[in-house]
Parts: structure tokens; sequence; C-alpha cells
């Protein structure tokens, strides 16, 4: 997807964004919302999809949840302009697409 100067749905920074599935499109999601980079890994680095299908599917529960507000609060101190890169949260379930 191409790449557009918005506010992200998650941060609400004003940086590039494209669009993001809020419940990944191969559990059958449909909504797209505009989404950083850096929210964007964070939340794939965080949830697996079927935790984003069953516990994490709106942009409400997601922003919500303790783990992205720690991430947002740290960001939101970073250069605007960067990208950062998440590393896999200790507690994700591991395994490819479950």
């Amino acid at each position: 997807m191409a790449l557009k100067v918005t506010q992200c749905s998650f941060c609400g920074r004003v940086v590039q964004t494209r669009g993001h599935h809020v419940v990944p499109k191969s559990k059958g999601g449909r909504e797209i919302v505009p989404t950083c980079h850096s929210c964007e890994d964070f939340i794939h680095k965080t949830w697996s999809h079927k935790e984003l299908r069953d516990t994490f599917n709106t942009v409400e529960k997601i922003r919500a949840d303790e783990r992205l507000q720690r991430f947002l609060a740290w960001l939101r101190k970073q250069d605007a302009t960067a990208v950062h890169r998440s590393k896999r949260a200790r507690d994700r379930v591991t395994g490819r697409y479950k």
C-alpha cells in the first residue's frame, strides 16, 4: 500500500502512514485504518493474528492496552521522523499466524 502523510490511528502523530487491517485480513478483517510503521510493527510483534481477531479487534481495544500505552509514552519522546522497530514480546504466543 502507498504511504501517505496522515494522522496515525494509534499514536496520533502526523507522519507517513499506510493502511492497516485492525483484524488481520487473513482472519477475515476488513476495516483499514491509517497506521505509522512504528505502531504497526509494535502491534504485530505484541499480538498474534488470533489475538487481534478475538480480543484486540478494534482501535479502541488496542489503544486501551497498557503495553501500547507504555510504547506510546516512549514513542512520543522520540524524533517524529524516526521509524522504530520492536522486538517480539516475550509473552506473545509463538508460531506463525496462530
